[in-house]
């Protein structure tokens, strides 16, 4: 186990959990005392573009720290040790919330009352682990596209590149060695099926992988990208593969 993984990703779990703890506290009363309302969808979204930040944000600390290389795995690691303490300060955090605070509002709001087959431990997990699988969902976006970013770079095009829509799909036929005009061309229904699959398996090239590994990157994108961003192996020189 990396110790810098470790440090890293307890720093910025803690930081993510008290934001998360702070969050829902302000949230769910604001819910139970005006009904949920535009703040309250408002304070989620933020909450929810605070938490991407945070987790792109320690993968970067970590990047820097690791002489400019996080794996694949690396990224998995500190993404769920972050996503596990946050998770463990915020539901640690609302059963004490409703405990001492909210729980008659709560109960009246979630019918909860003698001979109630619901109890709030029930209601508080299973929204726990829905916000969990979630978070796992949007973790490996995350890692994926900071293997496209890397990939750029392995490519000596500017990494923030991989993330500005029609720009980025330029790069990437420059990348394989297509023409600017093939943008144009993936407009036309079936065409672009066509050339779509044909610039990733360009790509699968420039790494010296072969077809197999193109089909795993048109089927599993945030697992073979970042295998291949997220490593040390770097692009065949173009014309060389």
């Amino acid at each position: 186990m990396n110790k810098n993984a470790l440090a890293v990703s307890v720093k910025y779990g803690v930081r993510l959990g008290i934001l998360m703890v702070l969050s829902n506290f302000v949230i769910v009363n604001l819910s139970l005392s005006s009904g949920p309302g535009i703040m309250t969808f408002l304070g989620i979204g933020l909450l929810w573009i605070a938490k991407l930040g945070i987790l792109a944000r320690s993968h970067y600390e970590f990047n820097e720290k690791n002489n400019d290389f996080i794996s694949f795995k690396d990224a998995i690691f500190i993404g769920l040790i972050v996503l596990g303490i946050s998770s463990a300060m915020s539901v640690t955090s609302t059963f004490i919330n409703y405990q001492f605070i909210i729980k008659q509002e709560l109960d009246t709001a979630w019918r909860i009352g003698e001979g109630s087959n619901v109890s709030a431990t029930k209601i508080i997990l299973l929204g726990a682990l829905s916000s969990i699988a979630v978070d796992v969902i949007v973790l490996f976006f995350i890692i994926t596209m900071e293997a496209l970013w890397k990939i750029f770079k392995k490519a000596g095009k500017e990494g923030w590149a991989s993330l500005v829509p029609i720009y980025n799909t330029i790069t990437m036929l420059d990348i394989v060695g297509k023409p600017a005009v093939w943008f144009l061309l993936m407009f036309i229904p079936i065409v672009n099926v066509v050339l779509g699959i044909w610039v990733v398996n360009l790509l699968a090239k420039r790494f010296g992988k072969s077809e197999s590994y193109t089909i795993g990157l048109l089927l599993l994108p945030f697992v073979f990208y970042p295998l291949l961003g997220l490593s040390e192996q770097q692009m065949i020189p173009y014309g060389e593969e």
